[in-house]
């Protein structure tokens, strides 16, 4: 992990910041270089981009970008105080682009809430030149307003380190100490445990049996975890249960292009639509491109590595990506959103034993006619039901 960290603006001339109550200059590098220090403590690599003098302020947002810019940053924050012409603002806001509401991005708001400061949200930071120019995820955290007397007053009493504190804890619980896991890599789950799990949901579902085995070749070619995407499918779908906006003749098995009444895309052949599905998946993992020939139409719309895990596609690929709670943060914190229900549920697909052929023998199948299954949804129900014969009877 490699933090970048601004202290906005310079010390004095062009490029100095707002003073009020104190300096935004001065306090900007009190915050930055205290949050630098913690992040160093913590064994978390941090590249200073602060700039202290420049020619002209568009000098200084130059550099401060092309210092970011010439490391593999995986975060650059950049720190400032806020100004209003009638000093009547007040309270912290984060700017990201387009105003993505990341996790951390969020945590930063409500911590520094809880020191007394107005919440004023996740704000949309695309004209911002730090932002906008930044090649990393960044944001610009506007700590309160420095002509604001309540808002000076609040941050003088809640203290540096309490303050410096509030913004480290919400980095380091979301990016720092984050226990995600990647949408890159080899499949972990063979053919045969992802099938046994969607029929022990769907006994029904014995038409998809040949999915797995295609999401895994799939994701071999682009190097994306072909398990997860079918236990993507699998949310997606009700395990192939359908029942939403998408039908099952349209091959697409993650609802792209398909929101709210619209049907989506549709494909020629289930291995089209698989393909068309990891490659949105690797559009949100990686930067790299792609190794088949591109069949997604959405490929192109997406912002390239936004969401290197499954947990990140909450708020990405599923908007909201939770509900029963107040806000994301707070879903977050509960590892219940979109990308922590594929997560759990791959989990779970790995401890599913699939039955070795030599034991499916041992089942007896006979029963009355009205029952007759095949052999496929016999084993499901023998997976669900451990330990009891399942009978079927050849008519």
């Amino acid at each position: 992990m490699i933090v970048g960290i601004n202290c906005g603006h310079t010390i004095s001339g062009p490029g100095a910041g707002a003073v009020g109550y104190f300096s935004e200059s001065e306090h900007t590098r009190h915050v930055g270089y205290a949050l630098m220090d913690k992040f160093v403590t913590a064994g978390v690599q941090v590249v200073d981009c602060t700039i202290n003098y420049a020619d002209t302020q568009a000098d200084y947002l130059k550099r401060a970008v092309e210092k970011a810019n010439n490391q593999d940053l995986d975060w650059f924050i950049s720190i400032h105080f806020n100004a209003s012409p009638k000093h009547m603002g007040h309270g912290v806001e984060v700017y990201t682009y387009e105003g993505r509401q990341y996790p951390d991005a969020l945590a930063v708001c409500n911590n520094m809430e809880k020191l007394g400061f107005k919440n004023r949200g996740v704000k949309v930071g695309s004209g911002l030149y730090a932002i906008r120019k930044t090649k990393a995820k960044s944001m610009l955290i506007e700590v309160c307003f420095c002509d604001n007397q309540e808002d000076a007053s609040t941050y003088v009493s809640a203290t540096l380190e309490k303050v410096v504190n509030a913004i480290y804890t919400a980095l380091y619980k979301y990016v720092i100490d984050k226990d995600e896991t990647s949408i890159l890599g080899k499949s972990i789950a063979t053919a045969e445990q992802l099938k046994a799990y969607m029929l022990m949901r769907n006994y029904q579902a014995v038409s998809y049996t040949h999915l797995p085995q295609l999401f895994i070749e799939e994701g071999d070619k682009e190097g994306i975890r072909g398990d997860g995407a079918f236990i993507q499918s699998c949310k997606e779908t009700g395990f192939f249960k359908f029942g939403g906006d998408v039908k099952p003749g349209q091959h697409n098995y993650a609802g792209l292009g398909a929101t709210g009444g619209v049907p989506g895309l549709s494909f020629p052949d289930d291995r089209t639509g698989v393909r068309a599905q990891i490659q949105h998946l690797k559009a949100y993992a990686s930067t790299e491109p792609l190794v088949m020939k591109c069949v997604d139409p959405r490929y192109k719309y997406v912002n390239k590595g936004c969401a290197p895990t499954w947990e990140q596609l909450s708020g990405k690929w599923a908007v909201p990506g939770y509900s029963g709670y107040n806000n994301f943060a707070d879903a977050w914190a509960a590892k219940d959103t979109y990308g922590h229900h594929i997560v759990k549920m791959l989990k779970e697909a790995l401890q599913t034993v699939s039955i070795p052929e030599q034991k499916k023998q041992e089942y007896i199948y006979s029963v009355s006619i009205a029952d007759v299954w095949t052999q496929a949804e016999a084993d499901a129900i023998a997976l669900c039901h451990p330990g009891s014969k399942v009978h079927k009877i050849t008519v």
